[in-house]
């Protein structure tokens, strides 16, 4: 089998045995002991979507909060939040994606060269707290190598269930001396989003079904769009770095903008309106990265990355005003020594990040408030042959203040956390082919000015959402055990995790409404996380030309709270199988998913039928030899299912989308 069948092959290989996280280590840019997926290549090339949740949801152990087709954040383990930090090149995307589940992540997967998810004491490199992980999206916008002349990729596609078009566009070039130039555009747009079945729940199509109000119980029988979900969204950027015989540094500067619709939550009630809002967003940012290889010393590598960004959006009700602005000015820096010798290696560094947030409006949710942070981390490894040992400790002090707004009334707040983390954990090849890894962690995490001094109506939850300015440090221990095995008859990996919090932070709900809405206090209560990942993949051989294998792929997902009762929003158990097929010209997938009813449920929670979708995937390269032209036609729910993901707030009022047909086209050059 060659390398380029191999790696068409394996669009669900298994947990690779060692995950790269980029630019962590010299020469050995491994993780010896971390949890994990990469989502890269041809892999990458078929499930990119438009929002980073909907186009890694599909990896272990990863669903989505599914706000529709362009505000979709990826559930970790259950986890959503500032319990997954989202990364771009090692440092945030410095946008409010975390504020409310309607807003968007500053961030475009459709430029990305490959999505990382790291767990395990590598994640310490970039966040406490981050009890799902850490998702680094890297892009080559600043240029880390001299291509020979100019090398480019152009791609246009077309899917069918948002009438979605898009274009995009990359081009390297070297223009004289250790300059290297990048540019690369991206543009889509969508219509509202067909969808499988009914727009309504069940519960929801009966509660409309009974009303007496003729405009209400027509709801009932809604099929096809989810109204308000068109879509456009946009990216432009430059890059300009030198590129020398030990390392690089250059800069880059990007706008991305995003127009799009909410999902319109249904009201049952005829005495309210029909909401119809949407969210014209722009960032403008700037990056620089150096690294430098050094030839002689403990030293190996020094390396240090910035950005900067003004973020803005607008929340627009149609055909009116403005109804809330939200700005959002930050920067955050790190610097990295990597230090070896022999088997061992370290990385030592520090990171500083700086946040000036506020919210305009007649409800701004928030007081004008900063945070400002700095953390000082390690990470070591150390190679023993069988076994490999790796360890990471990290402090993070968060400064917290806000002050008075005069809408909300709120009371100044100035609040400091000094938080630790530590994380280790082992590798150790029971039998050539298999390995054992175990891992351990402390965490804590300073609570966030969200969950700190909310005060308001959120749309993106539809709840009143409180506050707490007294909240303490949260705090957890957890542990996984992973297995994986590999040879010529395939790969398998397992994985479990349990995580224990002694103060959980998390919106409970109180009882009371407000204006027909619930409220939500955010509390502290001890909880529980556990669950379970696996994978296989079994190569069955060459017929006809063509290498064949397959793959499985199981996650679950348990959390409970202090008393018994079922944290919210945590995806059920799933099943997503596979059978591909590849050789020089063709790669084709077939795949099944089937995710099982969640009826664990929180108080306020409805209940979530299962679904199967049916997946299919062909690429064809017309002229391998002579052209570098990639065909791809892809059929995703082609049963036109009625999908519903559990974790998403609008999972009641908006499916996933129905049955979509996508082409897309791409030459390198």
């Amino acid at each position: 089998m060659t390398p380029t069948e191999a790696a068409q092959m394996a669009p669900m290989a298994a947990l690779p045995p060692e995950i790269v996280v980029t630019g962590a280590r010299v020469r050995r840019q491994t993780s010896l002991v971390a949890s994990g997926s990469v989502l890269a290549g041809a892999e990458l090339e078929t499930r990119a979507r438009a929002t980073i949740g909907e186009t890694l949801a599909h990896q272990p152990g990863i669903s989505s909060t599914a706000f529709g087709p362009s505000a979709s954040r990826p559930v970790l383990r259950g986890f959503q939040g500032e319990r997954g930090r989202l990364l771009i090149d090692g440092v945030g995307t410095l946008d409010v994606s975390n504020t409310s589940p309607d807003h968007a992540v500053a961030l475009n997967p459709l430029v990305a060269d490959r999505i990382e998810v790291l767990r395990g004491p590598a994640a310490l490199l970039y966040a406490s707290g981050s009890s799902g992980g850490v998702v680094n999206t890297v892009s080559g916008r600043i240029p880390r190598r001299a291509p020979e002349g100019v090398e480019g990729v152009a791609q246009a596609g077309y899917g069918s269930a948002a009438t979605e078009g898009s274009f995009g566009n990359r081009i390297d070039a070297a223009i004289g001396g250790p300059w290297v130039a990048h540019f690369d555009s991206q543009y889509l747009r969508g219509d509202p989003v067909e969808t499988g079945g009914f727009i309504l729940a069940p519960i929801e199509r009966a509660i409309a079904a009974a009303s007496p109000d003729p405009t209400i119980a027509r709801l009932a029988r809604l099929r096809g769009a989810i109204p308000g979900t068109g879509f456009q969204t946009w990216e432009v950027g430059g890059g300009l770095s030198a590129v020398f015989g030990s390392g690089h540094a250059g800069f880059s500067v990007s706008n991305y903008g995003n127009q799009y619709g909410l999902p319109t939550r249904l009201s049952l009630d005829p005495t309210q309106p029909q909401p119809d809002t949407f969210i014209a967003l722009n960032q403008l940012r700037v990056d620089g990265r150096f690294e430098v290889d050094l030839p002689e010393g403990p030293l190996r590598t020094l390396r240090g990355r910035f950005a900067w960004a003004d973020y803005r959006h607008f929340e627009i009700e149609r055909g009116g005003p403005i109804s809330a602005t939200f700005l959002n000015l930050g920067y955050e820096g790190r610097l990295e020594g990597v230090f070896g010798r022999g088997p061992w290696r370290a990385t030592l560094g520090a990171s500083y990040y700086d946040r000036d947030f506020r919210v305009n409006g007649d409800a701004p949710l928030l007081p004008p408030n900063r945070t400002r942070q700095y953390a000082f981390f390690a990470l070591h490894d150390l190679d023993l042959g069988r076994l490999k040992l790796e360890g990471a400790v990290r402090f993070d002090q968060s400064d917290v203040a806000a002050v008075v707004d005069p809408i909300l009334q709120n009371p100044p707040l100035g609040r400091g956390f000094g938080v630790w983390s530590f994380s280790g954990g082992a590798n150790y090849a029971v039998t050539p082919g298999w390995r054992l890894v175990l891992n351990a962690n402390y965490s804590e995490r300073a609570p966030v000015v969200e969950e700190l001094l909310t005060q308001g109506i959120d749309p993106g939850t539809q709840g009143q959402l409180t506050g707490n300015p007294a909240l303490p440090i949260e705090r957890s221990w957890g542990i996984e055990a992973v297995v994986r095995g590999d040879g010529g008859w395939g790969s398998v990996t397992i994985a479990g995790f349990y995580t224990d919090f002694s103060s959980y932070i998390f919106p409970a709900e109180t009882g009371g409404l407000v204006q027909g809405l619930p409220i939500f206090a955010f509390s502290v209560s001890p909880a529980r996380y556990w669950g379970m990942e696996a994978q296989a993949r079994v190569p069955f051989g060459r017929w006809r030309g063509v290498a064949w294998s397959g793959d499985l792929l199981v996650d679950y997902t348990e959390a409970t709270l202090a008393g018994g009762a079922p944290v919210p929003r945590i995806p059920p158990l799933r099943l997503l199988g596979g059978v591909s097929g590849a050789n020089a010209r063709l790669d084709a997938r077939a795949e099944v998913e089937w995710t099982t009813p969640q009826s664990r449920i929180a108080a306020f929670e409805t209940p979530t039928r299962g679904f199967v979708m049916v997946n299919l995937s062909l690429g064809w390269k017309p002229l391998p030899k002579v052209s570098r032209l990639q065909l791809r036609l892809s059929g995703n729910n082609l049963f036109d299912a009625e999908a519903r993901r559990h974790a998403s707030f609008l999972k009641d009022y908006a499916p996933l989308p129905g049955r979509d047909i996508r082409l897309t086209a791409k030459v390198a050059f």
